[in-house]
């Protein structure tokens, strides 16, 4: 879900998703693409991790991952490039044009009620994390 940079979902993930450790996260990630149904496979690793931070409902966990993996799925290699260009130069990916599209698509699948949550939680986790940079 790395690629996955843009401005709903970056906050979204950080409050909703709380990984044990990288590591962890890394081999589900790894055995989800053994799978026989990768894509399967990984919209379960996101509703495993998702569920961790305790956050959103099951429906809503369900719809979120599901969203996410298919946006991820529809990015090519070149536009995986561009975020992570954008990400070297300390630009945010959230303003090339591919990335605006897919947020709008995005908010679309999720729904307004999830998006509301979403934002909610994106700032109640930048807070959080400005809060812990000032202590």
């Amino acid at each position: 879900m790395k690629i996955l940079k843009s401005n709903i979902l970056i906050g979204a993930v950080m409050a909703v998703a709380s990984f044990a450790t990288a590591a962890q996260a890394q081999d589900s990630l790894q055995k989800a693409y053994q799978s026989s149904n990768v894509k399967n496979a990984l919209v379960n690793v996101c509703k495993e991790e998702t569920n961790k931070g305790k956050k959103l409902t099951a429906a809503e966990v369900s719809k979120y991952c599901t969203c996410a993996v298919n946006a991820d799925g529809k990015l090519t290699n070149d536009q995986k490039w561009q975020i992570q260009s954008a990400i070297n130069q300390k630009k945010s990916p959230s303003t090339l044009a591919f990335v605006k599209k897919q947020n709008e698509e995005l908010k679309t699948c999720f729904g307004p009620q999830l998006v509301t949550k979403l934002q909610k939680l994106t700032q109640e986790a930048q807070a959080a994390q400005a809060a812990q940079k000032k202590s």
